[in-house]
């Protein structure tokens, strides 16, 4: 019971610490959280996968978050890690697009930034304007990505460049996001690029089978209706392999009917959130991600944060033996 008291103490002055320097991600939390009855946020203690976000942000800095969020390095470290997966070819990197050769102009390309997303460029064809491509390109060397959502890895990443090769050109390609949790994927986004666009969510059942959700995603309002293809299966299976080394990875895919390129691993899903279903105390995937996996609580921390991290272990722990769910109830 003493120890329970002391961890207790030491939840409460990390909260305050969390509120004091993550004051704005805190407050969006709580704002979003009022609108689902929920009066008292814990990101000290987490309990819903908003929480686990914003917890993650602030302690969880795993080496290899910034390792897998470098769209170079990425490609690298997976194959490091033996995990046999088809990529799109990188043709050519560097910091300043002047420089990519002019072979790669006449063959389709897409231009990316290494150090965030939703900065790409596809240049399908020959540009009429190849400056103001390289001028847009080398706009994104100069701005400084996932820092006002506090998405630490993209920090680490250095300002880069690169053009990649284009899967298929002409061919339609469809992309599905996997959620894993540890080796578990719960549930995964596909989506069509139409037009219009489609996408729709599948769910994962006690079975271990995969139903449609009949609530539209944050991608698309039209749920795509299509039969799932059996090329998904085979983007499952790369899924779990890479799931199984984290507590929580978002796993991006990109099939061409027959094959699966893997695209990106996703540390912070929208910035760090999940729509609609991150807020909500009963939803089975506040339940899935067990913090217990994550790096801050697989290795010794230093300082404050050690006395932290085997509290919130304990406080988890006890938890799980009492049955309970990883979603503990508010109050």
């Amino acid at each position: 019971m003493l120890q329970r008291i002391k961890d207790e103490i030491v939840f409460c002055a990390v909260g305050l610490w969390i509120i004091g320097t993550m004051r704005r991600e805190w407050l969006r939390l709580v704002f979003r959280q009022l609108k689902y009855g929920l009066l008292r946020v814990r990101v000290a203690v987490p309990r819903l996968a908003n929480e686990k976000f914003l917890w993650r942000k602030a302690f969880d800095h795993d080496p290899r978050f910034a390792i897998v969020t470098d769209k170079l390095a990425a490609k690298d470290w997976v194959a490091a890690q033996g995990i046999a997966a088809m990529m799109p070819q990188t043709l050519w990197s560097g910091t300043d697009a002047n420089d990519i050769p002019d072979d790669l102009w006449q063959r389709p390309i897409y231009i990316k930034a290494m150090h965030g997303c939703q900065m790409n460029i596809p240049v399908l064809t020959p540009p009429e304007d190849r400056a103001a491509v390289i001028a847009a390109a080398n706009a994104f060397v100069t701005r400084e990505h996932g820092a006002r959502q506090r998405q630490w890895a993209y920090s680490q990443v250095p300002r880069a460049l690169i053009a990649e090769e284009v899967i298929s050109p002409g061919t339609e390609l469809m992309e599905v996001k996997y959620y894993t949790y540890g080796p578990i994927v719960e549930q995964f986004i596909l989506r069509r690029a139409g037009p219009p666009v489609t996408a729709a969510r599948w769910l994962r059942q006690a079975d271990g089978s995969f139903i449609r959700s009949n609530q539209p995603t944050v991608i698309s309002k039209i749920i795509d209706g299509t039969p799932l293809p059996d090329v998904v299966y085979k983007g499952l299976a790369l899924a779990v392999e890479i799931g199984a080394l984290f507590d929580h990875m978002r796993v991006d895919t990109l099939m061409d009917g027959d094959d699966v390129y893997l695209g990106e691993l996703t540390v912070y899903n929208i910035a760090g959130r999940v729509h609609l279903h991150g807020d909500k105390v009963d939803d089975y995937l506040n339940r899935s991600w067990d913090l217990r996996r994550s790096w801050f609580l697989s290795i010794p921390q230093p300082g404050w944060r050690g006395l932290y991290a085997a509290a919130l272990r304990r406080k988890l722990d006890r938890t799980a033996l009492a049955g309970k769910p990883t979603a503990i109830p508010a109050g």
